[in-house]
């Protein structure tokens, strides 16, 4: 019996709230009776973990019983720390964010004669405005507040939006703000660097939907704009591919040449993401998004004509 598995499982179930034998033999990659044998020892440690049955059941912990303990050690603690630290000037003056590093530092005291773990995020650049607004939104979320500011959609069109934040997130090298859009009236991922004049709105009751599923309701949102695309990349860059690509989604051809088939969303990112890619790559289909990208090259090449 590993006792990290029980404390992992535990904080499984807590986090998610309820849990399917199933998800945690497949998470854990153990057997159904392992994990029935798991969650009787945890009990029997006198966490009341119970279990419902139908649809939407699964193993919880119930109401009464909360689970206090962070279950760090002292190095996972200090580099938690070392983290957070280099976090903190992006959220603004955020006193949950910096009652939270005090608390783990006063819980977990280093010896003053031991080395300390330091980490440096400065090549994370951030302009000033968006530092600004990180701390708003963080604000917001914390204090339920709504998100009122224009954004400029991919049609370089600006129009004001009211959002229900939920949180912040940041992918492929961009911040971004998850939220429902009363505007839209779902729920909506938003870049950072396209929201302006951004500001806190009246408080708002929130919407009771776990983040897993808020997360797929904006995926099948994305979704509904995806076209079916292939790129062409020369064999000096296959290598790589993997860096941007599902590796079951490249193959290599007898030619030595790769082919990349995948779901792309259709907007003027897609060209420009290509387009990054220099000589190395060709857009074989479809053929309309062949011809858009054409003359979206053409039109760049009219500022250099000199």
């Amino acid at each position: 019996m590993r006792v990290d598995r029980l404390l992992s499982m535990l904080l499984i179930i807590s986090g998610k709230g309820t849990v399917t034998g199933k998800e945690l033999a497949e998470h854990f990659e153990v057997s159904l009776r392992t994990i029935y044998r798991d969650i009787e020892k945890i009990s029997e440690a006198g966490i009341p973990v119970a279990a419902s049955s139908g649809k939407g059941g699964g193993y919880y912990i119930m109401d009464s019983y909360n689970l206090s303990s962070l279950f760090l050690n002292r190095d996972e603690a200090h580099t938690f720390v070392a983290v957070m630290k280099n976090l903190r000037g992006w959220f603004g003056k955020n006193e949950a964010f910096n009652d939270i590093l005090l608390k783990v530092e006063h819980t977990y005291k280093r010896e003053p004669d031991q080395d300390k773990l330091t980490l440096d995020l400065s090549h994370f650049s951030m302009d000033e405005e968006v530092k600004e607004y990180m701390g708003i939104i963080s604000q917001a979320i914390t204090e339920s507040r709504l998100l009122v500011f224009d954004y400029i959609n991919r049609d370089m069109e600006y129009l004001e939006r009211m959002v229900e934040p939920s949180w912040i997130d940041y992918r492929h090298g961009h911040w971004y703000v998850i939220g429902f859009c009363r505007v839209r009236n779902g729920y909506r991922r938003f870049k950072l660097v396209r929201i302006k004049q951004l500001r806190q709105g009246p408080s708002y009751v929130k919407r009771e939907l776990p983040d897993d599923l808020i997360a797929e309701a904006i995926d099948h949102s994305y979704s509904q704009r995806e076209i079916p695309v292939v790129l062409r990349f020369t064999p000096r860059i296959g290598a790589q591919l993997t860096e941007y690509f599902h590796q079951e989604k490249i193959s290599r051809g007898e030619d030595g040449f790769y082919l990349v088939s995948d779901l792309f969303p259709y907007e003027e990112g897609l060209l420009k993401f290509i387009l990054g890619f220099g000589k190395e790559c060709e857009l074989l289909e479809p053929r309309e998004l062949r011809l858009e990208l054409q003359q979206y090259m053409r039109n760049m090449l009219l500022s250099y004509n000199d």
